[in-house]
């Protein structure tokens, strides 16, 4: 006669070692997504510093590509209002109170920004081939676009958690909001940067 397999409990992590753990992986998250822009950056100096033949800035000499100002305002303020209400839903979330709603609008603005840019790529007019400008341009705004992208799908999967009543790091209320808001922050401060130098500057 088999006797039943006897049950092996699973270890489990201290909330306060969990709580450590996600910070730290926010943390290298947001280091890494700084040095995977800081490429687009030095791109955009070196080649406008070199300006091979006069053709940073367009397909000949003398003409320069320039996306639509507009867009780019919107897309910054989408994001950085969103970044602003993540801020704002955490600090309600540490003080007790709720948060959904902050954190509700802040989804629907980094998808407002997404939309608006994949819009803009409708109307640009110009290609990557059109110059280091259009290179960088296009390479920056793609891949930030895509970050935004996994970061609203965190940001969702929070929210649907939420609204479960599960938290992702038991015992510690906010760690999770707050390992997103760090990411999500420093996806801001990259946003900041590519208006100024690609609106901007140029």
């Amino acid at each position: 006669m088999s006797q039943a397999p006897a049950a092996v409990p699973i270890p489990v992590e201290p909330p306060e070692v969990e709580a450590r753990a996600l910070t730290a992986g926010a943390y290298m998250v947001a280091a890494a997504t700084a040095f995977f822009f800081i490429a687009f950056l030095f791109a955009f100096f070196y080649l406008r510093a070199l300006d091979n033949n006069g053709l940073w800035g367009g397909g000949k000499p003398g003409h320069h590509v320039h996306p639509a100002l507009t867009a780019g305002i919107v897309i910054l303020v989408c994001v950085l209002a969103s970044v602003g209400l993540v801020r704002l839903a955490l600090a309600r979330v540490r003080a007790g109170g709720a948060w959904l709603a902050a954190g509700g609008v802040a989804f629907g603005l980094g998808l407002a920004a997404i939309a608006v840019q994949c819009w803009q790529y409708t109307a640009l007019g110009f290609g990557p081939g059109d110059g280091g400008y259009a290179s960088v341009y296009l390479g920056w705004t793609g891949f930030f676009t895509i970050f935004t992208l996994v970061a609203m799908l965190w940001l969702e999967a929070l929210l649907a958690s939420a609204l479960r009543g599960v938290t992702v790091v038991r015992g510690h209320v906010g760690a999770d909001v707050s390992a997103f808001s760090l990411c999500w922050t420093m996806l801001g401060v990259v946003e900041v940067g590519a208006f100024l130098l690609l609106f901007v500057v140029q």
